[in-house]
This record gives C-alpha cells, structure tokens and sequence, in this order.
C-alpha cells in the first residue's frame, strides 16, 4: 500500500473534502477497519469542514466495516463502494443513502 495507508488516507479526507457537495449535511462516520493497517476512526462532517480522529466514537450516523485494504481500494477509486456492499466486502450501519452522500464528498486519492 506503500504511502496510501489507511492513516494517511484518512488524515487527507479534510484536504479531498469537497464542501460543495456536502452542503448543510451534517453527520459522523466510524471507519471499522480490518486485517493489516485496521482500525477504528472517526470522520466528522458539519458547517461545511470535515475533521477526522482514530477510536470509536459514541453514536455514530454511519458505521462502514470492511478491511483496510478493501478502504484503500474504494478511496483510491479502485473498487465501488456500491459493488463493495452488494458482494459482501463491506457492511454499512445506519443508512445507505447516507453512507452513498458521504462517499460522494471527497475527491478520491491520487
């Protein structure tokens, strides 16, 4: 995965963050990350910034569960994340529709 580490990606959602497209959303998704590179983050999104922390959080809107490589793949536009969740890749709690707009506000990785 050389530099597209799931840290690093996940430290650079605020400078891909595209405020245009979140509009008046507001909304926290934990990342449940799995196999080499996992972990647990959090990404906030709310007045138009986007902030992001590891560990869990309490009541997120949106849990997305899938490895670290498989989030690599998805950020770096490599795998859909809608094709993730219908063959079983990835597992979303609260919403897909939500979980859809999120992944709708980045730029992806280069």
């Amino acid at each position: 995965m050389s530099e597209h580490t799931v840290d690093t990606i996940i430290s650079r959602l605020p400078d891909r963050f595209r405020p245009d497209l979140a509009g008046r959303t507001t909304m926290t998704v934990q990342l449940e990350l799995t196999g080499e590179g996992g972990g647990v983050w959090w990404v906030r999104v709310a007045d138009g910034a986007c902030t992001t922390g590891s560990g869990p959080v309490d009541r997120p809107d949106v849990v997305l569960r899938t490895t670290a490589a498989d989030y690599v793949r998805i950020r770096r536009g490599e795998l859909d994340p809608i094709k993730a969740t219908m063959v079983g890749t990835m597992t979303v709690t609260g919403g897909y529709g939500r979980a859809g707009k999120f992944a709708k506000m980045f730029d992806p990785e280069e």
